[in-house]
């Protein structure tokens, strides 16, 4: 438990470039044993960093917003249509459940507004120019692929809105806002590689890594904010 206080994110990423190898040597079967624990390793690193008696409240709904991330990371294993609609709605649930955090973190301002409505308009552009690609290969998948993209939106907006704390600004430049990007990098380059580039196995490396990258630095974050 010690060196999962301390290097919890050391352990993940341990995990991690594990779980990247076995996809680029073709050892998918092999994933079962690298993917599940990720998130895992991250929930006790959180855990261990909180202090016992502070946010209470926040705690619970950091586990269930991890919880619901790892079914999302079991559930897109399975192969199929089905498989993926099943994971991306429980990443749907972690998204809107971390937005809800880091909105009671920092109740939205029209004084300080400026910021969210920049990334706004950023993040209006990125999902056009996504979707501009992968839009013609989505077919029946087009209506929930926008719907999931406007709640990462929410997501990634509701971390800047953060910015607007005098006390939260330096968790949302040092993590929250890299891992919401980060994130939205990851689902993109994960559409490109569904929808698009199917032929291109080197981009599950990409999306793995950009994740594996944004969760982390979520958790880290998390654990900062949790001591008090």
């Amino acid at each position: 438990m010690r060196l999962l206080k301390k290097h919890g994110i050391l352990v993940f990423w341990f995990f991690l470039l594990a779980d990247c190898y076995l996809i680029l040597t073709e050892k998918e079967s092999l994933r079962y044993l690298t993917k599940p624990v990720l998130i895992p390793v991250l929930l006790f690193y959180i855990f261990l960093n909180a202090k016992p008696h502070l946010f209470k409240h926040t705690k619970k709904f950091v586990f269930i917003a991890f919880i619901c991330a790892w079914l999302g990371d079991v559930f897109l294993m399975g192969k199929g249509t089905f498989w993926f609609i099943i994971g991306m709605l429980a990443f749907i649930a972690a998204h809107l459940i971390w937005a809800a955090i880091f909105i009671r973190l920092h109740r939205p301002e029209i004084k300080h507004s400026q910021e969210v409505v920049i990334g706004l308009a950023i993040l209006i552009c990125w999902n056009y120019v996504i979707f501009h690609f992968i839009g013609p290969n989505l077919g029946s998948m087009k209506m929930p692929i926008l719907f999931y993209m406007v709640i990462i939106s929410l997501m990634a907006l509701s971390t800047v809105n953060l910015l607007g704390s005098r006390s939260k600004q330096n968790l949302a430049i040092n993590f929250f806002i890299p891992g919401a990007i980060l994130f939205m990098i990851s689902d993109s380059v994960l559409a490109l590689r569904m929808f698009l580039y199917t032929d291109v196995s080197f981009l599950s490396v990409v999306v793995m890594v950009s994740y594996g990258y944004a969760i982390s630095l979520l958790a880290d974050g998390f654990a900062h904010y949790l001591r008090g």
